[in-house]
């Protein structure tokens, strides 16, 4: 049985068009709701075109890092880099990740970049991620205490909803100390003051 027309169009039918229709040569004064199935039926006001549904987008959070409270300037510096994707669409493996060094809490490009590497995998929507990296830091690097952020996509390959928070907005702190001095030699102690001095030279001094 064959619905009655709802504003214009028979519910369940994708689309309709009229045909007259002969009955043993009498020409009937009715006609036909004849439908195409598969078919949207023609445009126009009664029967606009569907919107497209938004694409879907990746959106990368720069999460914390884990480091340790201090660490020498020409030592391993171990570290934990999080993130997570609160978008609609996965990220695949590839995008790349800055950490960097910054004075300030501000974390941008022009601060001493530590390290840089690609993500190793997928990251789904919704999910997090952490990964755990392991960077030598320059002899040369000023000591003194640095804030620690992370600046994720730096190339923009992944599409995203919204690429104003891919930088790290509440970096950890962490402390480079000094190069350590080496041994003494001829295992007598030393102070370390610019240059090196016997303590008994140190003592006398401070008298």
């Amino acid at each position: 049985m064959i619905s009655p027309p709802v504003n214009g169009r028979r519910k369940g039918l994708s689309a309709c068009r009229r045909i007259p229709r002969g009955w043993s040569g009498l020409l009937i004064s009715g006609v036909l709701w004849a439908c195409v199935a598969g078919s949207e039926g023609p445009q126009g006001p009664g029967n606009p075109p569907a919107n497209p549904a938004p694409g879907l987008r990746a959106d990368l959070f720069a999460g914390p890092i884990q480091v340790p409270d201090h660490v020498r300037v020409d030592s391993i510096l171990e570290m934990v880099v999080a993130v997570r994707n609160g978008g609609s669409r996965g990220a695949d493996a590839g995008w790349i990740v800055r950490v960097m060094l910054s004075t300030d809490p501000v974390i941008d490009s022009a601060d001493i970049q530590v390290d840089h590497f690609s993500a190793p995998r997928e990251l789904p929507p919704g999910g997090e991620d952490e990964y755990l990296r392991h960077k030598k830091l320059r002899g040369s690097t000023p000591t003194g205490l640095y804030y620690i952020g992370s600046i994720l996509d730096v190339t923009g390959r992944v599409p995203e909803a919204n690429e104003t928070n891919n930088v790290l907005q509440f970096p950890a702190t962490i402390m480079l100390t000094a190069v350590e001095p080496p041994p003494p030699e001829g295992g007598r102690l030393r102070a370390w003051s610019g240059s090196y001095e016997t303590l008994d030279a140190v003592r006398r001094a401070q008298r």
